[in-house]
This record gives structure tokens, C-alpha cells and sequence, in this order.
């Protein structure tokens, strides 16, 4: 189909029109780099976890809770009772392996030396677990030293090589040391190393404790049966499945295997527990279930970049159809001499798409420039890595090669119609104008489709931006600002020392309250219970969270306290404080009707309710405040919240640390911030909104290309009409109104076809978020106003040069 000759026509072509050449090659390359980026970027999130050659047959357990009375879904989560592990492998022949697995997070390794002069300290902050060795024979690992059959027995421990080598210098030293696991010191033996796993995984296991170290540590607690109703949300369990398993057939056994193992559903039922075997492939996007990788986009936010990266290419296209049929009418006489001289219309319409072909080459080759280039700010933009490999890999070639045929195509037939159609007569008389091949209302109707998709992007990109500000804006109900957390050791003979720990800091200037908790008001993670309240004998039929802390954290975050008193101080529960919604939740009218009634927990034992605390969020954003109870017990507190003076932080912060190391001389300091804890729960909106903002951009970059181009293109075709109405007296501002009058009302129209478009869809993505911004009118107004600021500025230039040049020599330009 190409051939020499038509490569030279092609060639002298573009070099002829090398300025409006760079405009179509420039468009098309900032287009599909753009598609190409995200494009890998989708592959990378599908890609978790496929490298294992048992893929299709490795399941998570999943556990979804239903309403008994009405089929509601109460909770869906991945948490599994330790036992469920071997009560599968014991009672279903089709599943070849299954494994618990819990995850320890962060923690302070040890590794012993000498003396404690010449021990080495770790604050490992991921990739911690306990679990069974038959996590080995379900997933895939490379071996360096050792394996994991060792974890069968007490105190073992496996590592990846990264870790081996920042604990032992090299890890092939790793095996048959020991390690300490927390302040309790707990020793484990290396048993085995293997390779570093790679980035795209949710199961990032980096050290691996045996599990029957954690079930003596536990003291068997976690084995028996009132385990099963309350399984602990860092615990997971995986199976292999055999290849002969019919996996419908397993998953319709699940309901009588509940029945028989799961309390609840003896007695009275007001909750029902389904499992199910979620694939491993669907691990990573499924966002009803958490995973202990990185944050991940959805199903959804995936669909939706696609979309996003045929837009781009759409507009890419766009502008290629528009710049390619003004500037067909400089090739008229060529056109008209070609037919004269026997072309047929199939050769002229081969050799424009072969010219089509070559621009998109060319712009494919410079896309593949930009986009290796722009890779690692894409990794940091996502934050996670995103391999080169992704790149070259067969599926990225094709995926080039599909794209180049689809807008060689796409954007090169009807230009090549329009081309091959002209009548010779006229061509070779100069008769062919703008006008008279048609296609106006085309060219018109392509650049609005131009702006409703950048105006699309515009308006996306500032819902996005307002809701991240929303976040950070929104009082959550407790002070976040100038509050630090710090971990706490958990070996008893260290909790004897919180107390005095905490006077000290307190007596630090610059720190305003102390208090001792489990956590601060807002975790990442969430502790419930089910319990009864005052003097009904069945349970309620919804969970309350819990949090633990001493007296001093209603001050040191700042909580307001509607009614009632403060508890006393006591080391063990005591006295409780519920929150509003608790009291919204039982029925009662008010929230001092609450005040002196009981809640009693599985113990049996009824606590009186003393106060009631004013509706914080316990959680993120995305979710409703849900009833809460906070009390004492001294046995959970694993953090020292301290609220700062901000003005004094910078001095205040070096003498608590000295003084938590004169405490716990051999426990390393680990300190948070509050504020960017809570941050850390919008990662993947600042990411969305981080590529919103980038492909915004690229849309209008694109479209301005193709109005730069119309623009100059205009400004040739017009030149003599320039010089009459300025021989005429016409002003330079009324010339520069007559080229930008017609753009100014495309974005208008544009902009009623995005403004509803962009409303709904925005409208649908705030709905995932119980705390959300308005839209607002002012969106819409900025999102206009910056298109047409923008268009004007790229069509101003070129209208003022045209206006400004001397009549003289435009009227001599034929």
C-alpha cells in the first residue's frame, strides 16, 4: 500500500506546511501519549497479583453480614476467624490449600547483638505477618535460602532479601539468626529468605512469623469458638482450589458450612453471615473489601480514565480533520494536475491515507519519546510504581499498533474524501475555497466536540479539587491540627511506665494535653462490638465502635461532652461515654434520657452511661458518624496523643522525644502526625484529582493546537479581506472580534452540552461520599469562562498579527 513515491509526495508535503505539520504531529503525539499513559496505568491496577501460575484458582474468603429481618447488607468485609483455615482444608476434599494470614503492622524489630550497645533497632512501618506455611504452596515465591517448611515449628520466621539485607548485611547471613519481634522481644528464627516481590501484589508479605507462634502468644484464644462470630479485621484467609473444583458447586456448600460453625445462627438471628470465594484477580479493584496493599482505584475510576483516553484521542483526531480540510484547499491544483494525468479517486485516497499514516508514525514514535520520559512522574503521581517494562511489553505494542490503524482511519478518511473528490476543472482554476468543498458545519461541529470534552475535563477536575478542599476544610469533631501520636511499647513491664511517661511530656512547655488511647478518634481501622442495652434481653441489631482512652482525651482532641460528666479515671471499664448517634440509634428523644442506663458487652457485666459526646467522625468522610462508645481499660492503649503549641512545635517536639528515650531507652521513637494520618485516607481522590487536573490540561492543550492552526489558516485565507476593511477604516479590535466571534460561540454551545453532561456525572461521583461538597453554580461559570479565556489568547495572537500587518501588502496577495 506505500509505496517510495508516495513516501517522497508525503514527505515534501509536510515539509511544505512544517508549521501546521508540527501542529498535527504535536496534537496527535500529546494525544496518544496521553492515552498511552493511561492506558499502562490501567494495566498496572489489572495487573496485581496475575504473575502467580495458580491465578485462576486462588480465592479470598469474604464475609458479607445481611439484616436478618429485612436482607440488608449491614457489612461486607475480608476478616476471617483464624480457625476458618483448617476447618476448610478439613472439611471440603476441592481445596487443595488454604491459609490464615494476619497482618501484624508496623512494628519494631530487633535483631540481638553483643549487648544493647551493639544491638541493631528496626522500625519496619509494612509487610508483617503471621501465618501459615500453606501461604507458600498457594502463592507463588523464589527461594534464595531456606524455605518455609521450617514455619511448621515455634519462633520461625521467614524474610524476603530486602529485609534480610537491611537486618544482616547480606542475606545469605539471614539464615538460622534470630530476630525480636516488639517490646515483648519475641524471638524468631530465620528459617528461609526469598526474592523481593514485586510492586504489584496485596499480599506484600516482607517478613513472615510462624503462626503458631502467634497462636501461643495469643494463648490459643484465637482457636476457639466465640472466635468465629468476631474475627479481627488484620486477618485474612486465601485457598487453592483444585483444578477439578467446580467453584459453584463450593460455594453452595457455604450456607450449610456457616450454619454449622458460626454462633449467631443458632441462636436468635438478628444478623446472617454469607461467605463467598472472591477471585484473587478481582482483589485489588473490588473496594467493598480492603486489601493490605496500596490504595487502588476502582472498577469504576478505571472506566472512567478509559473513557478519558478515547476522549483525548477523539480530540487528537478532531484536530487533525479540521487543520487536514482547511489546508486541503492549497492542494487543490496538485489534486486537479493528478486527475488530469489519469489518477483515479482509490489513488488519491490511498496516497492522503499513506500521508495519514506517516504524520501518525511520526507522532506515535514521539509519543513513545514522551511517555518514557513522563513514566516516573507517573509513578509519583500514582504512588506506586509503574514498570518500564509496561512499556515494551507485547500488549503495549499491539495497543500502539491498533491505536496508529484506528486514527490513521479515524482522522485521515474523510480529509482523503474530501481530497479525492475535488472537481479537476476547478482545482486547476484556482476555484476551490474553503467554502466551496464544504464541510464547515463539520469543522464546526468537530471543534465544539473539542471543548465539550475539554470543558468535560474542566468542570471533573474542579468538583474534584472542591471536594479534596472539602476534606481537609470539614471539621471532623475533635482537633487534628498540632496533635501528634506516639507508639507506645507493649510488654507489660513497660506499661508500668506509661503514667509517669505521660506527667513528664505533659510538663514539657509547648504541649497543651496528654492522653493515653488506643487510638486517636480517627484510625484506619475500626474495633466493634455487638452488646445490649439497659434491660432488654436481646441484643441490639447494629454494632457500636469502641475506642479506649484515659481521661485526658476528651481535652487533648478537643471533643465537646452535650451532656452528662466526665467517667473517673480507672485503669479497667468502668464508666462509658456514648456519642449522639448512639442515642439517635436506640430511639430515645434526647440525650440525657441515656444518662445512668447500662450497656453490657459478651462479659455480661452492665456499665453505667455517664455523658454523651457531641458527633465526631470516627471514620473518613465517605461514611456516616456511627454510634460509639469510649471508656477505659489500660490493657489497649498503644499510643501517647500529645496536643502542641503550634508556635513552640519546632522546640517542643526534640524534648519529647528525649524524654520518651529516657523512658524507653531501647524502643525507637515513632511519632505521627495526626493531620496527615487523615490526610493519608483521601489518597486515591489526590490522585484522581491529580489526573483529572493533567488530562484537563492535555484536552485543552490539544484543542488549542487545532485552534492555533484553524486560526493561522484563517488569517492566510482572509488576508486581502483584512486589507479592504482596514483601507476602509476598520478598527484592529473589530478584526480581531471578526476572527474570534465564531470560536467564542462554539465554546458557548460547548459549554451547554458539557455543563449537564458534567453535572450528572459529577453529581454521581460525590453520591459515593456521605460528606460531600455543592457543586454550585461557580463551577460551571469558571469552567466557561476559562475555555473561552483560553481559546481567546490562542486565537488573539494571530488576530492581532493579522490585524496589524500593512493593507498595502495584503491587498498585492493573490
Amino acid at each position: 500500500m506505500f509505496n517510495y513515491n508516495h513516501f517522497k509526495i508525503a514527505y515534501r508535503s509536510l515539509w511544505r506546511k512544517r508549521a501546521f505539520s508540527f501542529l498535527n504531529i504535536a496534537g496527535l503525539a500529546v494525544g496518544i501519549a496521553a492515552s498511552l499513559l493511561i492506558f499502562l496505568v490501567i494495566r498496572n491496577e489489572m495487573s496485581y497479583d496475575r504473575y502467580h501460575k495458580n491465578v485462576n484458582r486462588i480465592y479470598r474468603v469474604v464475609t458479607t453480614v445481611t439484616n436478618a429481618s429485612n436482607g440488608e447488607v449491614e457489612s461486607t468485609h475480608a476478616a476471617a476467624p483464624m480457625p476458618l483455615s483448617g476447618t476448610l482444608r478439613q472439611d471440603f476434599p476441592g481445596i487443595e490449600q488454604a491459609a490464615g494470614i494476619w497482618d501484624i503492622g508496623p512494628a519494631q524489630v530487633y535483631v540481638p547483638g553483643k549487648d544493647l550497645a551493639d544491638e541493631k533497632r528496626f522500625n519496619v512501618k509494612n509487610g508483617l505477618f503471621f501465618s501459615e506455611p500453606h501461604l507458600f504452596k498457594i502463592f507463588d515465591y523464589t527461594w534464595l535460602a531456606g524455605n518455609a517448611e521450617g514455619l511448621k515449628d515455634l519462633n520461625t520466621v521467614v524474610l524476603d532479601k530486602s529485609l534480610a539485607e537491611t537486618f544482616f548485611g547480606n542475606y545469605s547471613n539471614a539464615i538460622g539468626k534470630t530476630v525480636q519481634l516488639w517490646s515483648y522481644r519475641v524471638p524468631l528464627k530465620v528459617v528461609g529468605v526469598y526474592k523481593d516481590l514485586p510492586a504489584n501484589t496485596d499480599v506484600p508479605v516482607r517478613l513472615v512469623g510462624s503462626f503458631v507462634t502467634f497462636v501461643k502468644l495469643n494463648g490459643n484464644n484465637l482457636l476457639d469458638k466465640s472466635s468465629w462470630s468476631h474475627p479481627n479485621f488484620n486477618s485474612s484467609c486465601f485457598v487453592l482450589i483444585s483444578a477439578k473444583q467446580d467453584m459453584n458447586k463450593l460455594q453452595q456448600q457455604m450456607p450449610g458450612f456457616v450454619n454449622h460453625y458460626y454462633p449467631e445462627e443458632h441462636g436468635l438471628k438478628t444478623k446472617q453471615t454469607h461467605l463467598a470465594f472472591q477471585p484473587l484477580k478481582e482483589v485489588h479493584l473490588d473496594k467493598r473489601f480492603t486489601h493490605y496493599g496500596k490504595a487502588s482505584l476502582t472498577y469504576r475510576e478505571l472506566y472512567s480514565l478509559g473513557l478519558i483516553g478515547i476522549f483525548l484521542l477523539l480530540v487528537a483526531c478532531i484536530n487533525f480533520i479540521n487543520l487536514a480540510t482547511a489546508q486541503s484547499v492549497s492542494r487543490a491544483k496538485e489534486i486537479g494536475v493528478r486527475k488530469v494525468l489519469g489518477s483515479t479517486r482509490t489513488q488519491l485516497l490511498r496516497q492522503f491515507l499513506n500521508e495519514t499514516a506517516l504524520i501518525t508514525a511520526m507522532a506515535l514514535v514521539l509519543a513513545g519519546v514522551i511517555v518514557s520520559l513522563s513514566l516516573p512522574a507517573l509513578s509519583t503521581l500514582m504512588q506506586k510504581e509503574i514498570s518500564p517494562q509496561l512499556l515494551y511489553s507485547p500488549v503495549t505494542i499491539l495497543y500502539l499498533l491498533f491505536t496508529g490503524v484506528l486514527i490513521t482511519l479515524l482522522a485521515g478518511s474523510y480529509p482523503a474524501m474530501v481530497l479525492s473528490g475535488f472537481n479537476p476543472v476547478a482545482a486547476i482554476k484556482s476555484k476551490i475555497t474553503t467554502r466551496t468543498i464544504g464541510g464547515i458545519s463539520l469543522r464546526r461541529g468537530l471543534v465544539v466536540m473539542q471543548f465539550v470534552i475539554a470543558q468535560l475535563l474542566v468542570i471533573g477536575t474542579l468538583v474534584v479539587v472542591k471536594q479534596m478542599a472539602y476534606f481537609r476544610n470539614q471539621p471532623m469533631g475533635f482537633a487534628k491540627e498540632a496533635v501528634i501520636l506516639i507508639s507506645l511499647p507493649s510488654e507489660d513491664s513497660y506499661k508500668q511506665h506509661y503514667e509517669n511517661m505521660k506527667q513528664q511530656l505533659s510538663q514539657i512547655p509547648g504541649v497543651s494535653a496528654a492522653s493515653l488511647c488506643m487510638d486517636a478518634p480517627s484510625a484506619g481501622w475500626e474495633s466493634s462490638s455487638t452488646f445490649f442495652f439497659d434491660n432488654n434481653p436481646e441484643k441490639q441489631p447494629f454494632v457500636t465502635m469502641q475506642q479506649f482512652a484515659d481521661t485526658g482525651y476528651i481535652r487533648t482532641f478537643q471533643l465537646g461532652l452535650v451532656a452528662g460528666r466526665m467517667p473517673y479515671a480507672s485503669d479497667t471499664i468502668r464508666e462509658l461515654l456514648v456519642n449522639e448517634t448512639m442515642v439517635k440509634k436506640l430511639g430515645l428523644k434526647s440525650v440525657n434520657e441515656i444518662l445512668d442506663k447500662t450497656i453490657s458487652f459478651d462479659d455480661g457485666i452492665k456499665y453505667p452511661i455517664v455523658g454523651v459526646l457531641k458527633d465526631f467522625n470516627s471514620r473518613n468522610l465517605r461514611y456516616a458518624v456511627q454510634p460509639l462508645v469510649l471508656t477505659t481499660y489500660f490493657r489497649t492503649y498503644s499510643f501517647v496523643a500529645l496536643r502542641l503549641d503550634p508556635v513552640k512545635m519546632q522546640t517542643t517536639l526534640p524534648q519529647v522525644q528525649k524524654v520518651f528515650t529516657s523512658v524507653f531507652p531501647t524502643y525507637l521513637f515513632d511519632c505521627t502526625f495526626l493531620d496527615e494520618r487523615i490526610g493519608e485516607y483521601y489518597e486515591i481522590e489526590g490522585i484522581t484529582a491529580k489526573l483529572f487536573e493533567v488530562f484537563a490540561f492535555l484536552a485543552i492543550f490539544i484543542s488549542c493546537l487545532g485552534l492555533y492552526g484553524l486560526i493561522s489558516f484563517m488569517a492566510v485565507q482572509k488576508t486581502k479581506e483584512v486589507g479592504i476593511r482596514k483601507v476602509l477604516g476598520a478598527s484592529i479590535q473589530s478584526i480581531v472580534y471578526m476572527f474570534s466571534r465564531e470560536f467564542t460561540i462554539l465554546i458557548g454551545i460547548a459549554f451547554l452540552v458539557a455543563a449537564p453532561l458534567g453535572y450528572y456525572f459529577m453529581q454521581e461521583w460525590l453520591a459515593g461520599f456521605y460528606y460531600h461538597t455543592n457543586m454550585g453554580w461557580g463551577i460551571f461559570v469558571m469552567s466557561v469562562v476559562l475555555s473561552v479565556i483560553i481559546a481567546w489568547i490562542t486565537v488573539g495572537y494571530k488576530a492581532v498579527s493579522a490585524a496589524l500587518a500593512n493593507p498595502v501588502k495584503s491587498l498585492k496577495t493573490e
